[in-house]
């Protein structure tokens, strides 16, 4: 049974790849007879539309060509009808110019001669206008000239004198000495501007014993009195390493900007050890000291470069300043001056008061006996004014007043002012 049922399946399968050949070449039949009809169907249409094209351009040329004579003989007749109408266009066109080019060339004579009798009289008129205010401008102007030519007279002398002064200065800046005596004396001006004279000394050995005297010390307050701890100032004018740093920076070279920047900063650096050697011993001064630098621009130098100005504080003890920043550090100096004086004051008037409340209260105590000394003499005045008085009066009731010069000068008693209003 099994047997069957597989050779039943075998041949199943036999008839199903049979099946499936013959259907694969069915299909190749077909498509191939389908190709044949597309190649007759595509030369047949090819044709036709060849066929069509043809007799279309033929019958298109045809009309093209008529349509073209019709065309023609339009324009033509047109173009005789625009020259006709042109040409009596034109000669009317001729006539109206004629006309008006003769009223246009009389008009224009016209006009002509008027203007030319305009133009005369304008002419002279300012011909003469023009000569009065060219004389009057000439005038003003040889004045004015003349007066600027002074004044050029003028300013050349005082350029001259400029001259003669910058040459005079650039002498003066030239030698290392005048230099420090400038910068000392732009340092002097602004202390004494800011302090009083017993608030620093000029000239002033800072180290006992020394010889080396610093151009300015300021006297800071000590721990005793009439003591004091000296803050020494001293200026430098490093003025040819600044010159040559100025023209490195005009002419944009970075070599020669960093070079002269360092010789700059060494010759600060070697002027602080000097002040630092010479001028601090703490505690006779303090622990550190300024150098003055009389310009902005070369202080301004200095300060871009943090690091450095940092190290010459830290280990040099110097403190780098430039005018304006002097004159901030003075004025601080000269508030905290004034906040001690007020301080010291203020013990002094503390004392002064003292003694004043205990003599006020010795005035106390005088006033109270005086008061009681002038209570007893009121009393006794009011007794001998009331009590005596009237039994003085009662015992002259009897007697008769009378009074003459003679019994008067007998008493030889002064008038009172009082008595004389009364009189009068």
């Amino acid at each position: 049974m099994i047997y069957l049922l597989t050779l039943l399946t075998l041949l199943s399968l036999g008839i199903l790849i049979a099946l499936f050949l013959k259907n694969m070449e069915l299909k190749e039949q077909i498509n191939k007879s389908l190709e044949e009809n597309a190649d007759n169907l595509s030369d047949q249409v090819s044709f036709q539309l060849e066929s069509f094209a043809k007799t279309n351009q033929l019958e298109t040329t045809k009309q093209l060509n008529q349509l073209q004579m019709e065309l023609y003989q339009q324009l033509t007749d047109i173009r005789e009808v625009l020259h006709q109408n042109l040409s009596d266009n034109r000669d009317r066109s001729d006539q109206r110019l004629e006309q008006i080019n003769q009223s246009l060339t009389k008009a224009v004579k016209d006009m002509q001669d008027s203007n030319e009798k305009r133009l005369e009289q304008m002419r002279q008129t300012v011909e003469e206008k023009l000569e009065q205010t060219l004389q009057t401008r000439l005038q003003a102007s040889f004045e004015t000239v003349s007066r600027q030519l002074e004044s050029v007279n003028q300013g050349l002398g005082e350029m001259k004198n400029v001259a003669k002064d910058v040459g005079s200065l650039n002498k003066v800046l030239s030698n290392t000495k005048t230099r420090g005596i400038l910068g000392e004396l732009q340092l002097g001006q602004i202390i004494e501007d800011i302090l009083t004279v017993n608030q620093y000394e000029r000239e002033f050995p800072t180290v006992s014993g020394s010889s080396e005297r610093v151009e300015y010390a300021i006297k800071m307050p000590g721990n005793h009195k009439d003591e004091y701890i000296y803050l020494p100032i001293d200026s430098k004018f490093p003025l040819e390493d600044y010159y040559r740093l100025e023209d490195a920076y005009e002419s944009g070279n970075k070599e020669e900007i960093e070079n002269h920047r360092k010789s700059l900063l060494t010759s600060i650096k070697r002027f602080a050890k000097d002040i630092n050697k010479k001028y601090l011993n703490p505690p006779e001064t303090t622990n550190f000291g300024i150098l003055f630098l009389p310009t902005e621009g070369l202080y301004a130098e200095v300060v871009r470069q943090p690091a450095f100005f940092d190290a010459l504080r830290r280990e040099e003890n110097i403190v780098i300043a430039g005018p304006s920043t002097l004159s901030a550090l003075l004025n601080s100096l000269s508030v905290g001056f004034r906040t001690l004086n007020i301080q010291k004051n203020a013990d002094d008037i503390s004392k002064i008061l003292g003694n004043v409340k205990l003599e006020f209260g010795r005035f106390g105590d005088m006033l109270a006996k005086a008061q009681k000394q002038l209570n007893t003499a009121s009393k006794t005045v009011d007794s001998l004014l009331n009590t005596r008085s009237r039994a003085i009066v009662r015992a002259l009731d009897t007697i008769e007043t009378y009074q003459d010069s003679a019994t008067q000068s007998l008493l030889d008693l002064p008038r009172l002012e009082n008595e004389d209003k009364h009189e009068d």
